[in-house]
């Protein structure tokens, strides 16, 4: 989640036998003090911003993004990296890499605090890396730490937590063992599952150490407020010790579920200074009002929005049915039209910069062709097809998406679709529930990179032995999971790449999943709003650089 250029990062092995210093002279990414706007800085920095309730701020438990835009702002670790695809080390002044690929020294740099002012040392990660991987923790993103020596031996619950392959050397030095060489291990360590985390808060107040009052960070913002439902407080960490925020204060307001529009209405009344995202029945009102279309502002992100398809239910196990279903769809129509969005068609599941993507190998969009493949299963004009449900999360743009998906298939195939609305937090849990594994047939799916790596792609979401965890979409092709497996451990970056396509070619071939469009994100920002800018990765708003001018 996902969003975290992470493309074909490999491993700086020289194969001479020495150690690589990849990270020596990397300080952390410090940028530039953003200059003095002509009318100058606003006495009061504060910025309100929307946001739906966070199911968590756990960093180690965390899933969705409306948690991680939190926690990035609370939490950081050792290393990040930039849209180019450059890494700099954050409390990692300095790495080494063995000429093996095998073992990871990560040197940390004096100066982080935990917002109690107690250093931030090698123990905390040790610490954190420990109760990530145990099994009672239930951590939906445990996968990450699998390339650390025994995890997931420890996660399947065949080995103490204690046997992780991480280990402090002293308060400044964090030694890590892999189990096989990962050319993505240093995309992975900058993931909000392996940040640090405070063991007193913890142990102490349990599955409440999150709460307000509670929580100990260590970022560039620390929480002083969560009112659950209406707002989250986040102040400026003084003793943050980096380049600190200019804000002085932000104040997340906490809509329902589907609140677009109140959402936009606050926006209006200067009542938020940003807006993150457009309700679709609103998109041509405001990009027509001369006012707020100079507020728009697009950021492409690495991810796809596609529709998860239950490959176990025996009308949607044949290839050619997922196939017809996604060939119908007229991408361009649904992002212009129906969702009112910014997007560009998708027809291969990887969005652009991930290795291995190749969407001219995809079915296409042709009706004709479509029809013809639900007659070759044995469904002509959908004769014997049942009645299909479409399941999404709350959202005034899923519900017209739903309903184009039932005009446009009705139409097209003479399938009947079924609309079924989930609360995030319930839909977040169903779609791995036992009752979901057997009975669901299509559900609003998407991803945004958490790492630009195909192995966050290819490996993480699509080997059968991740899919239970992830979309449960049942899909499972054993050639596809030995090839994904062994590029996943793959140094080369030819080879790489040669394996990596071979998965592509399975995928399109296979089409376990429905491609519809890759993601971009339209804010409205309110003039007075400055340096408000939006990752890549994960979409993420780094509120470090905010700056509010003077009105």
């Amino acid at each position: 989640m996902r969003e975290l250029s992470r493309r074909d990062f490999l491993l700086g092995v020289t194969g001479t036998g020495l150690v690589v210093v990849l990270g020596a002279c990397a300080p952390t990414q410090q940028p530039a003090q953003p200059s003095q706007p002509a009318g100058g800085l606003a006495q009061e920095q504060v910025i309100r911003i929307p946001l739906t309730e966070p199911p968590t701020l756990d960093p180690g438990l965390a899933t969705d993004t409306v948690s991680l835009d939190v926690i990035s702002q609370l939490f950081e670790g050792l290393v990040g990296f930039d849209d180019s695809g450059k890494v700099f080390g954050i409390h990692a002044e300095r790495w080494e890499v063995s000429s093996d690929g095998l073992t990871y020294t990560f040197y940390l740099r004096q100066g982080p605090k935990w917002s109690n002012g107690r250093p931030v040392t090698a123990q905390d990660y040790e610490w954190a890396w420990k109760r990530n991987i145990d099994p009672k923790t239930a951590s939906d993103y445990a996968t990450t730490l699998f390339p650390i020596k025994n995890a997931q031996a420890i996660h399947e619950g065949k080995a103490d937590p204690q046997t992780l392959g991480v280990r402090a050397r002293d308060d400044r030095t964090l030694e890590v063992t892999l189990e096989a060489p990962a050319a993505y291990f240093l995309r992975l360590a900058s993931t909000w599952t392996m940040f640090p985390l405070p063991r007193e808060a913890i142990e102490k107040y349990g599955d409440k150490w999150t709460e307000a009052g509670n929580i100990i960070t260590n970022g560039p913002f620390k929480m002083t407020s969560w009112k659950h439902q209406q707002e989250i407080v986040l102040e400026r960490n003084e003793d943050y010790w980096g380049k600190k925020p200019t804000l002085r204060q932000v104040v997340y307001r906490i809509f329902p579920e589907g609140a677009e529009e109140q959402v936009l209405a606050a926006y209006e009344n200067d009542e938020l200074d940003v807006a993150r995202g457009i309700p679709p029945a609103q998109v041509d009102r405001v990009l027509n009002d001369p006012k707020l279309k100079q507020q728009v502002k697009v950021f492409d992100q690495s991810g796809t929005m596609f529709i998860v398809v239950n490959n176990r239910r025996p009308h949607l196990k044949d290839p050619r049915v997922r196939q017809a279903l996604g060939m119908t769809l007229e991408r361009q129509t649904i992002i212009d039209k129906v969702l009112k969005t910014v997007a560009t068609p998708a027809y291969s599941l990887q969005p652009p910069g991930i290795m291995g993507r190749n969407p001219d190998i995809w079915p296409k969009e042709d009706v004709n062709r479509a029809k013809q493949l639900m007659a070759d299963a044995g469904y002509p004009n959908g004769q014997g097809f049942p009645e299909i449900t479409f399941t999404y999360n709350t959202s005034a743009a899923w519900k017209a998406l739903g309903e184009y998906l039932q005009q446009r298939w009705q139409q097209t195939l003479g399938i009947k679709v079924k609309l079924q609305e989930m609360e995030w937090a319930v839909f977040l849990k169903w779609r791995r529930s036992p009752e979901a594994t057997q009975t669901f047939d299509v559900y609003r799916g998407g991803w945004l990179s958490d790492y630009e790596d195909p192995n966050n792609w290819y490996n993480v979401l699509w080997d059968s032995a991740e899919d239970p965890g992830m979309f449960n979409s049942g899909w499972k092709n054993d050639e596809y999971d030995r090839i994904v497996r062994q590029a996943r451990a793959e140094l080369n970056e030819q080879r790489r790449q040669e394996l990596y396509s071979q998965a592509e070619k399975i995928l399109a071939q296979e089409y376990p999943n429905i491609p519809v469009y890759h993601y971009a994100t339209r804010h409205l920002v309110k003039p007075w709003v400055s340096n408000w800018t939006v990752s890549r990765i994960l979409g993420f708003a780094p509120l470090r650089d905010v700056q509010i001018l003077a009105r």
